[in-house]
């Protein structure tokens, strides 16, 4: 293991509570994964031998690239949320997107690091150990408010061989206009297998609510696979003008369920 895995052993983190994994994609995807039943493994630009599921802890954070046109409600996003330990064969974890550290769009002092001595896949409890370690609750997670530098650099006596803590720590606080926004530090969850559906049945799925009005969709979701539809309205808007209002819906779904 690295020093990243080393440091969330310690004794002195500790772990916060455990969050859902939300899976982002085109609502255009909606009907081949209601007809599949399943949301299915696609070959991977970045670990390219591999088939791979991308979810993110507790946020929303994928996002789509896009003009500032208006887009068609078939272009927006859509997420599933899932019960964390729903999902099965796990094969790598990071605390960032690992898209864009692999495509080079995080500050030097980061990607200058090996991308796989974040991965923290055989750290058990490894997201609620990261969340606790460097924002101390789930709120502060979903919120992006990491604790501050002195106080993170005190409470686990960071020493001069530790640079791939203090370089997360900053990448957590990065405030300057980026185009890798809330991705700087949400913890990415990769597994190798198709999500069944059936088997393993989504807490919720938040659309745009041109489908949600749609009674073949809402039966399905509620009826068959026992999961609440949540809805956003579409506007004459660009597609990245539709984050906040997914946010805010998977944030009161939190608080209904007592996560947030």
């Amino acid at each position: 293991m690295g020093t990243f895995s080393d440091f969330l052993t310690r004794n002195s983190v500790a772990a916060a509570g455990n969050m859902p994994l939300v899976h982002s994609t085109r609502a255009h995807f909606i009907k081949h994964i209601m007809r599949e039943e399943r949301v299915i493994a696609s070959p991977c630009d970045v670990f390219t031998k591999d088939r791979l599921n991308y979810f993110f802890v507790g946020r929303p954070s994928y996002k789509f690239d896009g003009d500032s046109a208006e887009a068609e409600y078939w272009e927006l996003p859509c997420c599933f949320i899932f019960d964390f330990n729903s999902i099965n064969g796990i094969k790598r974890i990071f605390p960032f997107d690992s898209g864009a550290f692999y495509n080079k769009r995080y500050p030097q002092y980061i990607n200058r690091m090996k991308m796989d001595d974040f991965n923290v896949s055989r750290v058990s409890r490894a997201s609620e150990r990261i969340i606790g370690a460097f924002f101390g609750s789930i709120d502060s997670y979903y919120h992006l408010k990491p604790k501050d530098k002195i106080s993170f650099e005190t409470e686990f006596s960071l020493g001069a061989f530790d640079e791939e803590l203090r370089a997360l720590h900053k990448l957590a606080m990065h405030s300057a206009s980026t185009n890798f926004d809330d991705r700087r530090f949400a913890i990415e969850v990769q597994s190798e297998e198709d999500v069944d559906l059936n088997l393993n049945k989504p807490l919720a799925v938040v659309v745009p609510s041109v489908y949600y009005d749609d009674l073949t969709f809402r039966n399905h979701v509620e009826g068959k696979w026992g999961a609440q539809a949540i809805s956003y309205p579409v506007f004459s808007l660009s597609v990245s003008q539709y984050y906040y209002a997914i946010y805010e819906r998977v944030a009161s779904f939190y608080k209904k369920i007592g996560v947030l």
